[in-house]
Parts: structure tokens; sequence; C-alpha cells
């Protein structure tokens, strides 16, 4: 198996036809507030490996996912979900979306969020490493964002990962072949992978 670069560029620039409506903006606004809101309650103890994603950045580039007709399905699921701001805006845009997060209060926030906007989204609080998940004992070591305690999370969503058809994450700078490696290893042939690299934008990858 191995990973195919399905775009090599998803800059702002390609992505800017895509205007977002007002009901979005109303959500993303939401999503901020509930992270400041997260951070200032868990100031005393910040909760590492939390950091949001561009909402807006992320929302254009589903839609352009979405009208160039890549997908083998409309299952999504993004690992790390938080409060939920890029499965909302899937939600949004029609995709079958479930997110997966091991904060439980994050978790809260994600769901209250999907039934204040209305949007059909699923949220479990969990591990996305599926269960056996190969993954060395020096990647838990060395990255603190990876939770390996806690159970995973696919059975409470009714989902089992080869069912995925897009996969969001947002792995922290040089760690990203974690997230690679898992995607490679256990998501279904044809399944596509959407990360986000921070200031590097976003990279679309399919499973071959």
């Amino acid at each position: 198996m191995a990973l195919q670069l399905v775009h090599p560029d998803l800059s702002d620039e390609r992505l800017a036809e895509f205007e977002i409506p007002v009901a979005v903006e109303a959500l993303i606004r939401d999503c901020e507030e509930c992270c400041q809101a997260f951070h200032a309650r868990t100031a005393d103890s910040p909760v590492v490996g939390f950091v949001q994603s561009d909402l807006h950045r992320a929302y254009r580039a589903l839609a352009w996912i979405r009208r160039a007709d890549v997908l083998t399905g409309r299952v999504f699921l993004e690992w790390g979900s938080g409060v939920g701001g890029v499965a909302l805006l899937a939600a949004g845009l029609g995709y079958e979306s479930s997110g997966i997060e091991v904060e439980s209060s994050l978790v809260d926030d994600a769901r209250a969020l999907a039934t204040r906007h209305d949007l059909l989204a699923e949220f479990a609080c969990g591990s996305f490493l599926p269960a056996g998940a190969d993954v060395s004992p020096q990647d838990f070591e060395e990255f603190a964002w990876l939770d390996t305690s806690t159970a995973p999370a696919y059975e409470e969503l009714g989902l089992d990962l080869d069912e995925a058809d897009l996969i969001f994450a947002y792995p922290w700078p040089g760690e990203e072949y974690v997230v690679f490696d898992l995607f490679e290893a256990y998501a279904p042939r044809g399944a596509m992978l959407l990360t986000n690299h921070g200031l590097e934008g976003l990279r679309l990858h399919r499973k071959k």
C-alpha cells in the first residue's frame, strides 16, 4: 500500500473561490468562542495537543473535495475533533460526519454545537487509535497527545475505521508520520486523508 498526494495545491489562493455562507461564519465564531472558553477553564492545567484548526480553510477544502467528486463515499471522520469544528463543517456540506476526541468536556461542547446549529454529526469520547494499533512504544513516549490509555471510540460511534471515506487530522509538526502510518495501516483502499500542517497549509492523500 502507499499514499498518493491527490492535489499538491490546496492553498488559500486556490480555495478562495469558495465563499463562506453566513450560517457557516456563525458556526465558526461559535466554535472559536468554545475553544477560548475551554482554554480559560483549563488555564491552570493546559491540555497538551489541543489546537483549533483554521476552520475557514477547512471549510473551503471540504467544499472543494465535495465538488471535485474524488471520494468513494460520504463518511467523514475527524481524529482529535476538539469542539467538533471540522466535523460540523463536514456535516453542513452533506458528509456523514463523526468526530473522536479524548477530552470529555470537548465532546460535550461539540454535541452542544451540533444541537445549536442543527447539524447531524456524531461525537464520541475516546481514542482514535483502533484496537491493537501497531504503534511503536517510542511513539507513546515521545508524543504526549497520542492517547493510549483510553479505549477506542469506534464502537460508540457504530463505525469501523475501514468504513471511512475521508479522515481529517491536525498532527503536530514532525509527528505527521504517526497519522500517516495509522491511516495507511487501517483505512480502506481508496479512502482519503486531509491533514492540516499549520502555516504549510493542507494536504490531501489517497490510500492506493
